[in-house]
C-alpha cells in the first residue's frame, strides 16, 4: 500500500493525507508566530502600536506553503512498512471505544462550559441594563409585595424573571448579587444544552441504530456544538421546559411497550411539567402545550394500551401540579399567572415584531427559509405517504407518529422566527427543526448506509484521513478548546467575588449614589428606560404591574400604568438617558409607542436632575404655564435652526434642534418641550446641553456656549391633518414654559414615505 516506487503520479489520497496532517501540526504553531517590528519607522500604525512586523503574515503563509511538501520529501525516504506501523497504531488509538467516548464527553464538556455557561459574562462590565435588567428587576415585586403575580406582569416568568435573583440572594457575600445572579442564568443555559443531547440520545434510540447509536450520538452532539452559530443558535435558558419535556415525550414514546411502569412515571413528569412550565416561562410553556394536546390527539391513533398509558399518566400529572400549584399560590395569583399569558398572546407579536426579509439564496437569508424547507419536504413526504394508504388515517399515524410529532415541534417553534424575524430569533426558531432533521438523517443512515458500511473496507490512508478531517473539524470550533475550559472554571471563584459596584457602568454607579438617599424615601420606582436593572439597584418594586414600558405599548396596558403612577405618586422616576430612548430592536421611539405614559410624566413631573445621561424627573402639584410670545420681535430666548418637512410621513423619522437659553437668568434654558395643536398638547422632551459656542460668542453671554438642543418628533401621535408645532424652553423655577419663534405649519398624512 506504501509501496510509492511502481506509481508513476502521487496518489491524490496521499497528497490530501500529507498535507492536511501537516496543517493540522503547523496551524497551532503558525497563530503563535510574531515578530516583533524592530526599527521604528515614522508611519504610526497598528503594526507600530500592536508592535508587531507586517512580515509575519509572510512568514505564516511560507510555512504553511512549504513545509507540507518538505515532509512530503521526508516521507519518501521513509519505508512504507514503517509508515504503515505508525498509521495502525493511530488507528488502534482512535478505534478503541473508551478514547473517543472519553474524548467526545470532554469535548461537550468543554464546549457547554464555553458556550451556554458563559453566555453572560460574570465579570464583564453591565453594558445591557435593559436584558440583564429582565432577570435583575423583578426581584424586588417578588420580596417586597403581596400577591406579586398579580402586581406584576413579568416579561418571560418567574424562572427567568426572578428565579436566579432569587437564589443569588441566598448566597450573596460581598453585595455580589449580580454575578451570582449571572452565574445562575448560566446554570439555566446549561440544563438547555443537556436537554439537547438528551433528545439526540432519544432519537437515536427511537431509530434502533443499534450498534451504531453510541458513536452516531456522541457525534450528533459534537456536530450540534460545531454549526451552533452557523446554521441556528442554541435558545439558551428561554428553551429550557420545552427541550426537557420533548426529551421526556421521546423517552416515554419509545419505551412505552418495552418498560410500561417507566413510561407511566415518565408520563406523570411530563404532565407535571406542563402546568410547572408555566411558572417558568410563558411562550415556550404555550409551544409545548400546544405540541402536547396534539400528541394526546396523535395517541389515540396507537394502539389501545399506549393511547391508555400515555394520555392518563399524562393527564394525572397536569392535574396533580395544578393542584399543587393552586395551593401554593393561590387561584387568584394562578389566574393572574393565565392573563398574563393572554396578555402576550394577544399583543406579543405586535409588541416587537420584526417583518420577515426576503427569501434569497444568501447565506445569511437561508437562516430565515431553510428550516421552513425542510418542514415543507416533511409535509409533502407525509401526504403523499397518507394517500398511498388509501387515506387511511390509523395506520399512517403508527408508521409515522415520531416524525409527525417532531414536524408539529419544529411547526410550533418557527413562531419565534415568524413573530420577530432579526437573525437572532431566526437562529432560535430553526432548533426544533435541528432535532426533526436529526431524526431523518438516522432514519437514512439505518435503511440505507448502515447495510453498506458493514461491507464497506477502507485502507489505512482512507482511515487517517477521516480521523484528520474529524480533527480539523473540531479544531475549527472554538467552544472545544479545553484549556479556555478549564481557565474559565478555575477563575470563577474569582469571578464571582466581583461586587455590583465593580460590575456596573461608572455613569450608572455615580446615579445609584446621587440619587439612592431620595429614592430610599419612596415605596416604589419607575423608570421610562425599560431598564430593569434600576428597580434591583433601588432595591424598590415597580410603581406599576408593568415595569417596563417597553412591553406597555397597548393603550389598555398604559391606562393602567397612568392609574397605577396616579395612585402610587413615586418622587423621583426617571424618565430617559442616551442609550434607551427607543427601543432597542426596532428604533421606535417611547413618546410613539408609549405615548399616554409619556405625556402624562409630562404634564406630572419636571425635569430634575441629569446624571451623566440619565434624566430624572420631579413630581410636581403645580400646572405648567405656556407664554406665547411673537416671534417678530423675540429671538433672545431661543431658535429653531432645523424643522420639520410641511409634510409628515408616520414612519419619517423626523429631527429638530436649535438652541434655548433664558435670557433673565443669563443661562441655558433647562429643558426644550415639543407641543401640537391650539391646546398645546405636549408630546415630547429634549435636554439643552450641547455646545454652542457660537451663540455665546453672538449673544457675548458665556453661560450660553452649552445652550443648545436636539429633539426627535414623535409622528405617531401627531393627529392626521393639518396642525401646528411648537417649541418651548422650560424655566424649572416658575416651571414655565416660553415659545422659541413661530408655530410650524405641518401636514400629516397616514401613507407611509417609500
Amino acid at each position: 500500500m506504501f509501496n510509492r516506487e511502481n506509481s508513476s503520479k502521487p496518489r491524490l489520497d496521499w497528497v490530501i493525507c500529507l498535507t492536511l496532517l501537516s496543517w493540522v501540526v503547523l496551524v497551532p504553531i503558525v497563530n503563535q508566530i510574531q515578530i516583533p517590528l524592530g526599527n521604528k519607522t515614522d508611519v504610526i500604525s497598528l503594526a507600530y502600536l500592536e508592535n508587531i512586523s507586517p512580515y509575519t503574515d509572510y512568514l505564516k503563509y511560507l510555512i504553511l506553503l512549504l513545509v507540507p511538501p518538505l515532509v512530503a520529501v521526508i516521507s519518501l525516504k521513509i519505508k512504507g512498512k514503517t509508515l504503515e506501523s505508525i498509521f495502525q497504531t493511530i488507528l488502534s488509538f482512535v478505534k478503541d471505544q473508551r478514547v473517543w467516548v472519553v474524548t467526545a464527553g470532554i469535548l461537550l464538556t468543554a464546549w457547554v462550559i464555553n458556550i451556554p455557561f458563559d453566555q453572560f459574562k460574570i465579570k464583564e462590565t453591565l453594558i445591557d441594563s435593559f436584558h440583564e435588567g429582565e432577570y435583575l428587576g423583578f426581584l424586588p415585586n417578588f420580596l417586597q409585595l403581596e400577591k406579586p403575580f398579580i402586581n406584576t406582569v413579568l416579561i418571560h416568568g418567574w424562572g427567568m424573571d426572578v428565579l436566579p435573583t432569587w437564589l443569588a440572594t441566598l448566597f450573596t457575600f460581598n453585595d455580589n448579587g449580580i454575578a451570582l445572579t449571572r452565574l445562575f442564568v448560566n446554570i439555566e443555559n446549561v440544563i438547555t444544552s443537556l436537554g439537547y443531547f438528551w433528545i439526540f440520545w432519544e432519537l437515536t434510540g427511537a431509530t434502533k441504530l443499534k450498534k451504531s447509536r453510541l458513536p452516531i450520538f456522541l457525534a450528533s452532539c459534537l456536530l450540534f456544538c460545531i454549526l451552533d452559530g452557523i446554521l441556528f443558535k442554541f435558545d439558551g435558558r428561554r428553551g429550557t421546559f420545552f427541550m426537557l419535556q420533548l426529551a421526556l415525550t421521546l423517552r416515554c414514546f419509545r419505551v412505552i411497550d418495552i418498560k410500561p411502569k417507566q413510561a407511566q412515571l415518565l408520563g406523570i413528569i411530563l404532565g407535571a411539567s406542563v402546568s410547572a412550565s408555566f411558572l417558568y416561562v410563558y411562550d415556550r410553556a404555550i409551544y409545548f402545550l400546544a405540541v402536547y394536546v396534539f400528541s394526546l390527539v396523535l395517541s389515540l391513533f396507537l394502539d389501545k394500551k399506549t393511547a391508555k398509558t400515555w394520555i392518563f399518566s399524562s393527564l394525572t400529572g397536569v392535574i396533580l401540579s395544578l393542584i399543587l400549584i393552586t395551593a401554593l399560590l393561590g387561584i387568584e395569583q394562578v389566574l393572574a399567572i393565565g392573563s398574563h399569558v393572554l396578555y402576550w398572546g394577544k399583543y406579543g407579536r405586535y409588541i416587537s415584531f420584526i417583518p420577515l426579509p426576503p427569501l434569497e439564496m444568501t447565506f445569511i437569508s437561508q437562516n430565515f427559509w431553510l428550516a421552513m424547507l425542510i418542514q415543507t419536504f416533511v409535509l409533502v413526504y407525509l401526504l403523499l405517504d397518507f394517500m398511498t394508504e388509501n387515506s387511511k388515517f390509523r395506520p399512517f399515524v403508527q408508521r409515522n407518529y415520531l416524525l409527525i410529532l417532531l414536524l408539529s415541534a419544529s411547526v410550533v417553534y418557527m413562531r419565534i422566527t415568524l413573530d420577530r424575524s432579526d437573525l437572532g430569533h431566526a437562529y432560535h426558531g430553526t432548533i426544533a427543526t435541528v432535532f426533526l432533521l436529526a431524526y431523518l438523517s438516522y432514519i437514512g443512515f439505518r435503511q440505507y448506509l448502515q447495510p453498506q458500511l458493514e461491507h464497506l473496507k477502507l485502507n489505512s490512508i482512507h482511515q487517517i484521513l477521516i480521523v484528520i478531517l474529524v480533527f480539523s473539524l473540531i479544531r475549527s470550533e472554538p467552544g472545544f478548546n479545553l484549556q479556555t475550559a478549564i481557565n474559565k472554571i478555575v477563575k470563577l471563584p474569582s469571578r464571582l467575588s466581583f461586587t455590583d459596584a465593580q460590575i456596573l457602568k461608572q455613569d450608572y454607579l455615580e446615579a445609584l449614589t446621587v440619587m439612592k438617599p431620595e429614592v430610599d424615601q419612596q415605596s416604589c420606582f419607575f423608570n421610562l428606560t425599560s431598564e430593569g436593572l434600576w428597580y434591583y439597584l433601588f432595591n424598590k418594586p415597580s410603581c406599576s404591574k408593568y415595569g417596563y414600558v417597553l412591553y406597555s405599548k397597548p393603550v389598555e396596558a398604559q391606562k393602567v400604568v397612568v392609574q397605577e403612577l396616579e395612585k402610587t405618586q413615586p418622587n423621583i422616576i426617571l424618565l430617559t438617558n442616551e442609550m434607551w430612548f427607543e427601543n432597542p430592536w426596532d428604533g421606535v421611539l417611547k413618546s410613539d409607542s408609549a405615548a399616554l405614559i409619556y405625556q402624562n410624566v409630562l404634564h406630572q413631573y419636571r425635569p430634575y436632575k441629569l446624571v451623566q445621561s440619565h434624566w430624572f424627573w420631579k413630581r410636581s402639584n403645580r400646572l405648567l404655564s405656556f407664554i406665547e410670545t411673537n416671534p417678530q420681535t423675540n429671538f433672545q430666548n431661543g431658535f429653531v435652526e432645523v424643522i420639520p418637512p410641511e409634510v409628515i410621513y408616520r414612519n419619517d423619522v423626523i429631527e429638530m434642534s436649535g438652541w434655548a437659553v433664558l435670557p433673565e437668568k443669563q443661562k441655558p434654558a433647562d429643558a426644550v418641550y415639543l407641543s401640537y395643536g391650539d391646546q398645546n398638547q405636549l408630546i415630547t422632551v429634549g435636554k439643552v446641553n450641547q455646545n454652542r459656542s457660537d451663540v455665546a460668542e453672538v449673544l457675548s453671554v458665556f453661560e450660553y456656549s452649552q445652550s443648545g438642543w436636539f429633539i426627535r418628533v414623535p409622528t405617531t401621535v401627531l393627529p392626521l391633518g393639518n396642525t401646528v408645532l411648537k417649541v418651548w424652553a422650560y424655566d424649572a423655577e416658575t416651571e414655565t414654559l416660553t415659545q422659541i419663534g413661530s408655530e410650524i405649519p405641518v401636514e400629516v398624512t397616514q401613507a407611509m414615505r417609500l
